[in-house]
């Protein structure tokens, strides 16, 4: 009988769990980003289409509490699901985007573990940048699971806090983090269980819009 190798690495998983949907908001309006600034810049006229795709499923989800960023994409985001849900929302700046500039333009992917250390000397810089975010983003969750343990809830954040988060759960370096993309309107699920081990049930669903979304997977490599 075939045995896995890793049962013995497996931590016991104790009911009752948590589930967190972590849910980037949808197509902001970059012209009016000079308007508004990058905090104010709100959603196009794409983003409210995704919205009410989104809205649709989030309402036939069960979810007892709702997270949102300070930031006005994320808040119109949710704003459509919290009034029709009847909602009381809770708005928490450490959910905010983090604006991280130090990754643009590395181009390292293909390259053997030796010609990274040898050909690009910051990484260790951006490996302790990354740190810092990946710790600030689990502290954010740890302190929402502790206060809504056994319950459902809808964070509405942003990309790179997604993730700093996402990879900081997988202990990934920045390789790893350059090598994720969130979508705009996706869901990402983790399920914690009562003892704080957390499993990242899946990444990126837009299942629930109508076109599948515009894959620039480099957008941020780009000069």
């Amino acid at each position: 009988m075939y045995r896995n190798p890793y049962a013995k690495l497996r931590p016991p998983l104790n009911k009752p769990y948590t589930e967190i949907y972590l849910i980037r908001h949808c197509h902001p309006n970059y012209k009016l980003e000079k308007t508004y600034g990058e905090e104010g810049m709100p959603l196009s006229e794409a983003g409210l289409i995704q919205r009410r795709f989104l809205t649709r499923r989030l309402l036939k989800m069960d979810i007892n509490r709702v997270y949102i960023s300070g930031l006005a994409r994320a808040q119109e985001t949710a704003a459509e699901y919290v009034k029709k849900a009847k909602k009381v929302a809770t708005i928490d700046s450490r959910l905010n985007e983090i604006n991280w500039t130090s990754w643009y333009r590395i181009k390292y992917f293909n390259m053997s573990e030796a010609s990274r250390r040898k050909r690009l000397k910051s990484r260790r810089r951006l490996d302790k940048q990354l740190d810092k975010m990946q710790t600030e983003a689990r502290r954010a969750l740890a302190d929402i699971f502790h206060e809504n343990r056994n319950k459902t809830i809808a964070i509405f954040s942003h990309g790179n806090f997604i993730k700093a988060l996402l990879t900081g759960i997988m202990n990934a370096d920045v390789i790893g983090f350059l090598s994720l993309e969130i979508f705009q309107s996706s869901v990402s699920k983790l399920v914690i269980d009562c003892d704080g081990y957390i499993k990242i049930s899946y990444i990126n669903d837009a299942s629930h819009l109508p076109k599948p979304p515009i894959e620039d997977l480099f957008i941020t490599l780009a000069d």
